[in-house]
């Protein structure tokens, strides 16, 4: 380690870190890239590291032993019997066979619904013509996040608004709960969102439709299916992730593009680069900063020595930055040749909705930059949503003006 870091330096919670942290990221990468923090975790900002880290069994995904969620802790709480039901908290074997029906569940549902999205897309930006300025969350974001993760999963439009209040509860699960008056809330939200999903799944039961609940209902691999438990906490999960990290991703890409004009100039002379577009807007700015582990045994990394039942932070984002993997990092290019991020994590417990995430944002980008408007942002500086562990913009407001659509690339 190197005495001249601060212990302090690290502060997911401090104002400027909020703001701008890959200063923080940058330092630590370079100076102390097995970082002990103040807080008494391990940080780990070297892509190397990380990757190790990513595929190391030693290191678990269940929640910290003081953590409000942990397992000790399920039947006190919803919060706690959520969490050690869905699969990201969970660590083989346990883990492996949902895992393995859901992501193959998933994968083969979304064939064939690049149709269904680009409805959704082209329906909410009619809606805005004439608008002048909008707020980019509550006006597109949100509601594109919304109904693609609804009729992909099987929820009803008509319930958007319940339902995006139940996923932002939801994702307490993967950060601090801060007071007890949270944690109340979370319970009484997931209690509800449960409920709902049940009442949704016995439907499905009686008259299978073409979403994934009916699909999970009736799957089964190497002799494995889903309890209706396992079943129902997923699903909020596959919602939930669906709509916090795509609309704040999807968010954060337009505003790049605006703060970086050639290379939305780029995009639309060259648009067969929007699915390289999109895998740089996911390594320069990903929703998802770091995730956490806990130490199951003593580990050495980078010549320090992790304790068991240590918590170790992953920081993604700084990953995604390391000039040692990537060329001229903090540089925002769609067409840079090599891309490789870590956005969806990697191995055991790699985001298993990324192939949707990445068809929603080629879609929306496609869309929204097709030449028919003229955008820009109508405050350069953006604030940031105060939540451990994601960069999540609070609001994105835009001034449009229509100019007429695209006839072809130039």
């Amino acid at each position: 380690m190197s005495a001249s870091v601060d212990a302090t330096l690290f502060n997911p919670f401090g104002s400027d870190f909020v703001q701008n942290p890959y200063p923080v990221y940058e330092i630590l990468r370079d100076r102390d890239p097995v970082h002990r923090t103040a807080f008494g975790f391990w940080v780990l900002t070297r892509h190397e590291h990380i990757v190790a880290a990513l595929n190391d069994p030693r290191l678990s995904n269940a929640p910290a032993p003081y953590a409000v969620v942990n397992r000790k802790n399920r039947h006190r709480y919803v919060a706690a019997d959520v969490a050690n039901t869905i699969i990201p908290f969970l660590d083989p074997p346990e883990h492996t066979p949902p895992r393995r029906l859901i992501a193959s569940e998933f994968h083969a549902h979304l064939k064939g619904r690049t149709g269904i999205i680009e409805d959704i897309a082209g329906d909410l930006l009619a809606g805005l013509r004439g608008a002048g300025e909008i707020e980019f969350l509550r006006d597109f974001a949100t509601p594109f996040a919304v109904a693609t993760i609804s009729r992909f999963v099987g929820y009803p439009d008509e319930d958007a608004d319940l339902l995006k209040g139940w996923s932002n509860w939801f994702f307490y699960l993967f950060t601090s709960i801060p007071s007890v008056e949270i944690l109340q809330g979370v319970n009484r939200a997931l209690t509800e969102f449960r409920e709902y999903s049940r009442q949704i799944v016995e439907q499905r039961r009686r008259v299978p439709e073409d979403d994934l609940i009916s699909q999970l209902l009736h799957a089964s691999r190497e002799g494995y299916a889903l309890s209706e438990r396992e079943l129902i906490d997923n699903c909020m999960l596959i919602f939930a992730d669906g709509v916090e990290n795509v609309e704040s991703g999807l968010a954060t890409a337009v505003a790049t593009f605006l703060q970086h004009p050639d290379q939305l100039d780029l995009m639309m002379r060259r648009p067969e680069l929007v699915e390289n577009a999109v895998e740089e807007c996911l390594r320069h700015q990903p929703p998802a900063q770091f995730i956490g582990r806990i130490a199951l045994d003593e580990i050495e990394i980078g010549a320090r020595t992790i304790r068991q039942k240590d918590a170790v932070i992953l920081v993604l984002a700084s990953a995604n930055r390391d000039p040692r993997v990537t060329t001229d990092p903090d540089r925002f290019d769609i067409g840079r040749k090599e891309l490789r991020h870590l956005s969806f994590g990697r191995g055991r417990h790699s985001c298993i909705g990324g192939s949707l995430v990445a068809k929603e944002f080629q879609i929306a980008l496609r869309a929204i930059f097709d030449g028919s408007r003229r955008i820009s942002l109508k405050h350069r500086d953006i604030t940031w949503t105060a939540r451990m562990g994601h960069r999540w913009p609070e609001a994105l407001n835009l001034t449009l003006e229509q100019v007429g659509a695209r006839t072809g690339a130039n």
